[in-house]
């Protein structure tokens, strides 16, 4: 990256990877854990983003994205541990 880059340019980037990259993931995780789970799940990446200045955007931002794979972990748990204690069906 460019060392002139200035913080409007970073801010627009961070925007960018959130709405154009992360959103459609999150979407994703969303839907299959609202169908797994039998009830509405939101994940919203873009929002959090609007409530701090720009150094704690890159902070929230990196927050966000190294939280998503543990997030996914502990859903698959989630799911295989309500699948054990569901009585099964014949």
């Amino acid at each position: 990256m460019n060392p002139a880059t200035t913080g409007p340019m970073v801010r627009e980037a961070q925007r960018h990877l959130a709405q154009l990259i992360l959103r459609p993931i999150a979407g994703q995780m969303a839907e299959d854990a609202s169908e797994k789970l039998g009830g509405p799940v939101q994940i919203d990446v873009v929002r959090p983003m609007q409530a701090f200045d720009a150094g704690g955007k890159a902070r929230a931002l990196a927050t966000m994205v190294a939280a998503l794979p543990p997030i996914s972990a502990l859903l698959s748990e989630v799911l295989d541990n309500k699948r054990a204690l569901s009585p099964s069906r014949p």
